[in-house]
């Protein structure tokens, strides 16, 4: 990860959703054009920004934050002395 990487913080689909979208609008990217590079429909994309996904499908999920060159990190958020 580069030193100057922005960390979106994602703790449920609706914040993922925002996440991608602040990407794709950093890139300056239209959603036709993030969806072309990361094999999706517009549609599929446009469910994901704004949280109207029912399941979210992690394939496409991940061909998407492959075409932003962003990744999907998982921190343990319980406490140290957690069993």
């Amino acid at each position: 990860m580069r030193p100057d990487a922005t960390l979106l913080n994602a703790r449920s689909l609706t914040k993922l959703g925002t996440a991608v979208k602040a990407l794709r609008l950093r890139r300056g990217w239209t959603q036709a054009e993030l969806a072309e590079k990361a094999q999706v429909s517009r549609q599929w994309l446009v469910a994901l920004e704004g949280s109207r996904t029912r399941g979210l499908e992690v394939g496409r999920l991940m061909r998407t934050l492959d075409a932003l060159d962003a990744s999907l990190m998982i921190r343990d958020d319980a406490p140290e002395d957690a069993p």
